[in-house]
């Protein structure tokens, strides 16, 4: 009996846990044991709709036990609730704080956690953007913050109720920061009407150009898109200091806000930091190209975790959804080949570009080399959400989850969002 431990349930593990499901069918020797801290997996992609009302959060959450269900005739398929607390490689064993695990093959796909690079005030008055968790988070302090700002007399801390800063200029920040603003200015904007004109939404970025790795151009377009709908971008420019009312700017600019959201930069979780392999300069684990660790055969590294120069390239995989749920299924196959006796296979994806949400009916997007915004950009966007929505995980899983989003995204688009608080 070969024992293969998954740790980590998110788009990396959750994508190898479902490969080694379909071969559990040809391999009953084979024992596949998932480790997750939490009992579901939720759709990284889709959260930026729980902040603004437009997908309710138990349609986006899988639970993984009946994500990982089987036939009593396959193979041995386990789920363990638990965190990790340590990795033995030498031991081959996990420590959790359930008990103690062992394993002949073992795939760390712990993902990462957010960067505040030392800056320990940031991180103790910021809102993180990681998880399900945190857009629900961000959802009810918006509506929060607006029911307080009616009742509030003191202008100056409506205004800081009603700041809205997003720090970190990259995909995740331009897509959170344009759907707080639909959020507020679209929906919000019925109930609260006159509070309307002292809310400001801020995005913040240290570089000199949004979407760093992208081109040029689509950085341009997704500057003048964001302005042009009311967001208030500063370029250039660098957080030095937070407390529960405001932040500063290296350059001695205060913007008073109740409502930093640090979107600026990930890095691997503690464990993965602790791990005694070879790491690149921002923390990930080395691989090689079939996702091997090279001092440790058997121990495979996958999603924000690892790092993977890219064929004929300088340029290591980017840590982002796209990679992680094409690493899964790589890695599942390259260690079922070597129980099988067969060669492995190394790990090839080349990008086919993205679509940046920039606001209602509008996106950029960089796709097979071409670069075009505005509606069209928008509309491509919307169809592929949808069918890679419908598609994921395989299409017949978890379905009516997959029908409940689809419906909820159509009615937030012709009708109302939801502007209930999320218990």
């Amino acid at each position: 009996m070969k024992g293969v431990l998954i740790l980590g349930a998110g788009s990396a593990g959750i994508a190898a846990a479902l490969e080694f499901k379909k071969a559990l069918v040809r391999n009953p020797e084979m024992e596949v044991t998932l480790v997750d801290q939490q009992n579901y997996h939720f759709v990284i992609p889709m959260i930026y709709q729980v902040v603004a009302g437009s997908v309710e959060p138990g349609f986006i959450s899988f639970p993984l036990r009946i994500l990982l269900r089987q036939k009593p005739i396959a193979g041995q398929f386990k789920f363990i609730q638990s965190r990790v607390q340590s990795i033995d490689t030498e031991k081959k064993s996990v420590t959790t704080d359930k008990g103690g695990l062992e394993w002949d093959y073992l795939v760390i796909a712990l993902g990462s956690t957010a960067n505040f690079f030392g800056l320990n005030d940031v991180e103790k008055n910021a809102i993180r953007f990681r998880s399900l968790r945190d857009a629900i988070t961000i959802h009810n302090r918006i509506l929060d913050n607006y029911e307080a700002a009616l009742l509030e007399k003191d202008e100056l801390r409506r205004r800081e109720l009603l700041t809205f800063v997003v720090v970190g200029g990259g995909p995740t920040g331009v897509e959170l920061s344009a759907h707080i603003q639909d959020f507020v200015l679209k929906t919000l904007v019925r109930d609260y009407l006159f509070l309307t004109p002292q809310v400001r939404v801020i995005l913040i970025e240290a570089q000199d150009t949004l979407l760093s790795g992208m081109k040029p151009k689509a950085a341009e377009l997704a500057l003048a898109r964001l302005r042009s709908r009311g967001v208030e971008v500063l370029l250039g420019t660098r957080i030095s200091k937070a407390w529960a009312g405001g932040v500063q700017t290296a350059n001695g600019q205060t913007i008073t806000t109740a409502n930093v959201i640090w979107v600026a930069g990930v890095k691997p979780v503690d464990i993965v930091a602790s791990l005694p392999f070879d790491k690149a300069r921002d923390g990930r684990i080395k691989v090689d190209e079939h996702l091997e660790v090279p001092s440790s055969p058997g121990v495979y590294v996958v999603g924000d975790c690892a790092y993977l120069q890219q064929e004929h390239s300088s340029a290591a995989y980017p840590p982002t959804h796209q990679v992680a749920v094409r690493q899964g299924p790589a890695c599942a196959r390259n260690v079922l080949n070597v129980i099988e006796g067969k060669p492995q296979r190394p790990f090839r994806y080349k990008f086919k570009g993205q679509i940046v949400y920039i606001g209602r009916n509008v996106g950029v997007a960089q796709l097979l080399g071409r670069v075009f915004d505005g509606f069209a950009a928008g509309f491509l966007r919307r169809i592929l959400f949808l069918e890679q929505m419908i598609m994921y995980l395989g299409l017949l899983t978890a379905f009516r989850n997959k029908l409940g989003t689809a419906l909820d995204w159509f009615f937030a688009y012709f009708y109302h969002r939801n502007t209930a608080r999320i218990e």
